[in-house]
């Protein structure tokens, strides 16, 4: 079967024939900026695209957005709105690394509720057959029936006044 067109011949995985994943992943982002569609939810979508794949995420910054923002500025002022760019780098990477982490993690996070919501509901039932009945009403009935009265503007108020007749 013929190569695909989109790769040099003998290019190294992660590699296209535009440059590497990184550039890819830098033009998508940048793109989403300066659409103004890009939010945390959307980054985390696009990073978690790239997870598994051999991405090299200490790439210098080629592209730049329409306000002359790198990739690493622009994903710190997705992710962190009023942090300082001075370490945009450093604060990209620990971006970047936190997403991977969470979209890696969910595929196992999901097994692990399901065998977690199991153990708490079998903790439950046999902590509530053990317990005495009706202890809790007991201490405190009156608490459980009141209710805070919440705000009315109409208590204490007072008629206004007319100025015009004496």
């Amino acid at each position: 079967m013929a190569a695909r067109g989109s790769r040099k011949a003998g290019a190294a995985p992660g590699r296209t024939a535009r440059g590497s994943l990184f550039s890819l992943a830098e033009r998508q982002v940048i793109a989403l900026y300066d659409a103004g569609v890009l939010s945390p939810a959307v980054l985390q979508h696009v990073i978690a695209a790239y997870a598994g794949r051999d991405v090299d995420w200490h790439e210098e910054a080629r592209e730049r957005s329409v306000d002359h923002h790198s990739v690493h500025e622009v994903v710190v002022l997705t992710m962190m709105p009023g942090r300082a760019l001075r370490q945009a780098q450093k604060d990209f990477l620990s971006v970047v690394g936190h997403l991977m982490g969470s979209s890696a993690d969910a595929a196992a996070a999901s097994s692990v509720e399901a065998e977690d919501d199991d153990a708490l509901l079998s903790q439950l039932s046999s902590g509530m057959a053990g317990s005495e009945p009706g202890t809790r009403s007991r201490e405190r009935p009156e608490a459980a029936t009141r209710q805070s009265p919440g705000f009315n503007p109409l208590v204490q108020a007072k008629a206004l006044r007319r100025a015009g007749k004496a």
